[in-house]
């Protein structure tokens, strides 16, 4: 199973549009999105715009929740909001995610998890805790450097990082 994985998109609807038809492109069924929309029109975009699931924890950019929770409900039920961490069970592997890296790093050295995703930092990291990935897939943004995003594989454990310019 693939599953596409990104974080911060702090508005930029160009950038969360390719991400999409990446996803899309790639074959992805499920996606991940570590948090940060920053206003409700991003959730808007992702939701119309992607045909399967979309996994979300919210950040700390993430400041109108009541109004994004509104669209998930009334709008795009694919849009399955977690607060601010989730675990998931998804082709046969256990998944913690959470905006945060700090977490990220202590949940993913528990052994407990195939694979833990974060954001936050805007940086991409790639690292290993014994059969544990812990993945922050960059920003979609663009901020900090080349907007990326990735691709997880669930059947290897493990991920691909994706230019997105």
């Amino acid at each position: 199973m693939l599953i596409g994985v990104f974080s911060d998109v702090h508005d930029n609807l160009e950038n969360l549009r390719r991400a999409l038809a990446l996803f899309t492109g790639r074959g992805a069924t499920t996606l991940i999105f570590c948090g940060d929309f920053c206003s409700p029109i991003p959730s808007r975009e992702m939701g119309g715009g992607f045909a399967g699931d979309i996994h979300v924890v919210f950040g700390n950019g993430d400041g109108d929740r009541f109004a994004i929770s509104n669209v998930a409900k009334n709008q795009y039920p694919n849009l399955k909001l977690h607060g601010e961490h989730a675990e998931l069970e998804l082709g046969g592997r256990k998944i913690a995610v959470t905006h945060y890296p700090f977490y990220a790093k202590a949940l993913a050295r528990t052994g407990d998890y195939d694979a833990v995703f974060s954001g936050h930092t805007h940086q991409k990291h790639e690292e290993r805790f014994g059969n544990c990935l812990w993945l922050n897939p960059g920003e979609v943004l663009g901020w900090q450097g080349a907007p990326t995003c990735a691709i997880y594989n669930t059947d290897t454990n493990s991920a691909e990082f994706v230019a997105l310019a």
